[in-house]
């Protein structure tokens, strides 16, 4: 039946989405309609008129500018022809939550179409051009490619030029004066850190000057984070630089829709920098002003700023390699020509900057190397958690942690550690907890608020934190849980690789029941999958994930175990369902693992977990977290901010719903 998925999963009553009853008759097959979708995560989504229904696919970085850059699209379920304007705010928790607008509509004429390949050419305000989306043998049902051809209709713009992977910036030839005479204009310098902008898709990622290779990211601070979303699918370079107090100052562009414009002249790339969604509260393009020598630096000092950079009129953006004299630097702050200095702090070996703890934690032996295989230090341990801290605090706030501590580093032993009553601040919130089956009836568990927390654990060298499924209340009695957990665990000779298949069964599994699952790595070998819920019985999680466990050993069993029996497990995955008993825990997200390398437990999109191909594809550092939360924010949002879901009976998940 036509759009019988896109009802099933939508209810009327509490979405405005539109749910038609009829398909209509139509002869009309020419309409599309590309909308902007801040659900999980953002994407855009093509939809093309088909048979009375719109054909969709959910594309993460949105349409290609040019015939390099080969986007992927998900195919999913055909929509209703209401939604050719349909815009509004999806409500958090119903299946694509988030708020979606028509970032371009049109008509489009089709060229080919059939389950391999979909060719078609678009005419609409911003997506204009021929495309089309490919369906490679043996991949997914719904796995598609989506590109541009290099061969376009005569209407259509000629493709761009794919967004360089590697750029430098400029460097200005430092100066103790302004050139003389016209021809120049002035901009004032903020005495921030230079960074290279890239916008790719709608993902921010900010580089240092000193390096523009993606992965060499460096966090943007969260009030920037809708710059990426404002500047859209398309990919942009920006000269910018960022200052202590989290403000961007946007000086130059260098790459934007498609085209390389570092060879137009200063007027024409500041017309087509102006042109860019740039004004915003903490972000906007810095001023140019024409020369006026000495008056022009009284005004800079006056102000407080450190100095200024002349840019010849008619220049373009100079080559890399060194100085140019067609950008002149002069320091109002200096009595001598100086070289741009870096406002990031001090370097030690090994590039983080020394840290002696954050607040009311302090930190000793910060140079003491806990990861040898990577010279990971302690102050990087610290670094690592307080940039992860704002996504982390929410998922371990309220929860009693266990502190697994390696002192003398991950080639030595470690321990785990309960009670910290002995040596806990006065400060930190502690909750004695019961330990059934402990040493003691009862311990007073660390439990982990705010920052000072995290670094505070990391000055113990607590490399992993690990929490339960629960709350504790205000007075420390304890909630029912909130979650399920799904721990993959693989078995002798299977890998992660092995865990994405059966988590993509799990998912499907649920989804028959109306439950969403949102998949992270443990940062070692296996994977966790979470199910935000509520229950009034502690002991309903476990029940429930011992039936999905053995539901999916029963139909997989030659891949899904769900006993513990070490022996019965190779080359299987065992989906460990006893993580939700009440008295175990699990690696709490974003947390630090005591492996040869300082990898974390990262929540993942399923579109990774779907292309995982290579255990490598889904191993994360504490140097990927900054650029990654930049790409996607927290991807396990979902588990705070819906109400959760109300497990099925016992025995349901033996069931199909009709």
């Amino acid at each position: 039946m036509p759009l019988e998925e896109y009802r099933r999963k939508r209810d009327p009553r509490r979405t405005p989405e539109p749910v038609p009853e009829d398909v209509p008759q139509t002869a009309g097959d020419d309409r599309f309609v590309v909308q902007e979708h801040h659900a999980t995560a953002l994407h855009w989504d093509l939809r093309l008129e088909r048979g009375g229904v719109l054909a969709s696919w959910a594309v993460p970085k949105g349409l290609p500018e040019d015939a390099e850059t080969v986007r992927m699209a998900v195919r999913t379920e055909d929509h209703p022809l209401e939604y050719l304007d349909f815009h509004g705010e999806i409500p958090r928790g119903e299946y694509g939550g988030g708020r979606m607008t028509v970032w371009d509509s049109g008509h489009y004429e089709t060229e080919k179409w059939n389950d391999r390949e979909v060719a078609f050419v678009l005419h609409g305000t911003r997506a204009r051009g021929r495309f089309v989306l490919l369906h490679r043998p043996g991949e997914r049902q719904d796995r598609w490619l989506l590109r541009r051809t290099r061969e376009q209709p005569g209407s259509a713009a000629p493709g761009g030029a794919p967004l360089p992977r590697a750029v430098s910036l400029a460097v200005p030839t430092p100066a103790d004066r302004l050139p003389s005479g016209h021809g120049w204009q002035v901009r004032p310098v903020f005495g921030g850190q230079r960074v290279l902008v890239r916008s790719d898709g709608g993902r921010l990622t900010l580089h240092p000057a000193d390096g523009g290779v993606p992965g060499a990211a460096v966090p943007a601070p969260a009030p920037l984070r809708d710059l990426g979303p404002a500047l859209g699918a398309g990919g942009h370079l920006l000269d910018a630089e960022l200052t202590d107090a989290g403000e961007l100052w946007v000086a130059d562009v260098l790459h934007t829709g498609g085209r390389d414009v570092r060879p137009l002249a200063l007027a024409d790339r500041r017309a087509v920098l102006e042109a860019l969604p740039l004004d915003g509260p903490h972000r906007r393009v810095v001023p140019l002003y024409p020369n006026s020598g000495g008056p022009l630096l009284d005004a800079v000092r006056g102000q407080g700023l450190p100095g200024v950079v002349a840019v010849r009129e008619g220049s373009a953006y100079p080559e890399p390699g060194g100085p140019s004299d067609d950008w002149v630097e002069v320091r109002v702050d200096d009595t001598t020509p100086a070289p741009r200095r870096s406002a990031r702090r001090p370097e030690r070996p090994g590039g983080a900057a020394p840290r002696t703890g954050h607040g009311r934690a302090s930190l000793s032996n910060p140079d003491k190397v806990l990861y040898p295989a990577t010279g990971t230090t302690k102050a990087d341990v610290l670094a690592h958690y307080l940039a992860v801290a704002e996504v982390m605090l929410p998922h371990v706030d309220g929860r009693p942690a266990t502190l697994k501590r390696w002192p003398d580093g991950v080639e030595k032993s470690s321990f785990f550690e309960k009670n910290v009553s002995g040596h806990a601040p006065p400060w930190l919130r502690t909750a004695r907890v019961g330990t059934p089956g402990g040493r003691s009836e009862s311990a007073d568990f660390a439990v982990i608020t705010d920052a000072e927390g995290l670094a505070w654990a990391a000055n113990l060298a607590a490399l992993e934190l690990h929490v339960p499924q629960w709350r504790l209340g205000p007075r420390d009695g304890r909630h029912p849980p909130d979650r399920v957990v799904f721990d993959l665990d693989p078995g002798e000779g299977t890998t992660v690789v092995d865990c994405c298949r059966v988590a993509e069964r799990l998912r499907a599994l649920l989804d028959e029941h109306g439950l969403a699952v949102y998949p992270s790595t443990s940062g070692g070998k296996g994977m966790q999958l979470y199910l935000p819920v509520r229950v009034t019985e502690p002991e309903r999680t476990a029940e429930f994930a011992r039936e999905v466990a053995e539901r999916l050993a029963a139909e997989h069993p030659r891949e899904t175990i769900a006993v513990m029996t070490r022996a019965r497990r190779r080359g299987k995955v065992f989906v460990d369902w006893s993580q939700n008993n009440t008295a175990k825990t699990t690696i709490a997200s974003y947390s630090l693992r005591g492996r040869e390398r300082p990898t974390v437990a990262t929540p993942l999109t399923w579109d990774e977990v779907h292309a995982c191909r290579e255990p490598e594809d889904l191993v994360f550092t504490c140097d990927d977290l900054p650029a990654r939360l930049e790409e996607h924010g927290d991807l396990l949002r979902p588990l705070l901010d819906t109400e959760g879901f109300r497990l099925p009976r016992g025995g349901a998940i033996f069931e199909v719903p009709g």
